[in-house]
């Protein structure tokens, strides 16, 4: 079962026009999991840190809450279970500075797609009197633009932010049907050392071709070079990659496009997916 759904969070300066992609290119956003596999008779509860920073995995900018003043935001974080439907359930962001912290409930069997659930970001780019670049968020007829700006352009950003956690065993992964997100055939659950990996990327539920994806380990503040793998998905959407090393692995992307949207002249997918690959 799809949920339409859309995701976003900050993209840095864009222009563009026609479709491209590349990986991304500034602070990464990540969700981590306490347990990305999980068994036994009773419900279980998984721990989700979610963080943006340049440091894969290591929290540096915590999501603030909805509501000024707030410690939590229940609108955060939201997960999807083996059934296709959300989790009903509470799940309580909590604001802690560097990071936000959240407690999700595994009643069912099988896998859960866990994601940020923030909407859509409007960004507008344009030369004032002076003919300095700005940036304000929001739409074209924003308040924040100055009299007299020219080459006013409007972007909308779309992030997917997901990690995947399975309970006495997997099943096939609910699709998010919005934004980017990757696909089997491959359990995002089943990743060993020295095995190929085959996803397909998804671009609103369709096949994402010729996209360059970024595969980074984390723990890069212990390494002189972030050491990304690049790989590029084929006519249908498809890539694959053989693990060198077990943890922690983030996946990005993103794809911009001239939007069709009133007032909007171009729309920027991104993607950040956590996956955990275990030894031999």
């Amino acid at each position: 079962m799809k949920i339409n759904l859309l995701k976003s969070a900050f993209i840095g300066a864009l222009t563009f026009t026609a479709l491209a992609s590349s990986y991304a290119n500034a602070h990464a956003r990540w969700l981590v999991p306490s347990h990305t596999s999980l068994s036994g008779d009773k419900a279980h509860y998984v721990m989700i840190d979610a963080s943006i920073s340049n440091e894969i995995f290591a929290p540096d900018k915590a999501y603030r809450p909805e509501q000024k003043g707030a410690e939590y935001d229940d609108n955060l974080i939201m997960a999807i279970g083996p059934d296709g439907k959300p989790v009903t359930d509470t799940i309580r962001a909590y604001y802690l500075q560097r990071k936000n912290s959240a407690a999700v409930k595994l009643s069912g069997e099988g896998t859960y797609h866990i994601s940020m659930s923030q909407e859509p970001r409007l960004m507008t780019f344009y030369k004032d009197a002076k003919g300095e670049r700005g940036r304000v968020f929001g739409p074209k007829n924003s308040k924040d633009i100055p009299a007299g700006a020219t080459d006013i352009k409007t972007t909308k950003s779309i992030a997917t932010v997901d990690t995947f956690v399975s309970r006495n065993g997997t099943s096939k992964p609910a699709l998010l049907g919005q934004g980017l997100e990757i696909s089997g055939p491959t359990h995002p659950n089943d990743l060993f050392v020295g095995e190929q990996a085959r996803f397909q990327l998804l671009k609103d539920g369709k096949p994402a071709a010729n996209v360059e994806l970024a595969i980074l380990k984390g723990d890069t503040r212990y390494r002189n070079e972030r050491g990304e793998v690049k790989v590029t998905t084929d006519k249908d959407g498809f890539f694959t990659n053989t693990w060198q090393h077990p943890g922690l692995y983030l996946i990005e992307a993103s794809v911009s496009e001239d939007s069709s949207e009133k007032d909007i002249d171009s729309v920027r997918y991104s993607l950040f997916t956590t996956l955990d690959v275990a030894p031999e």
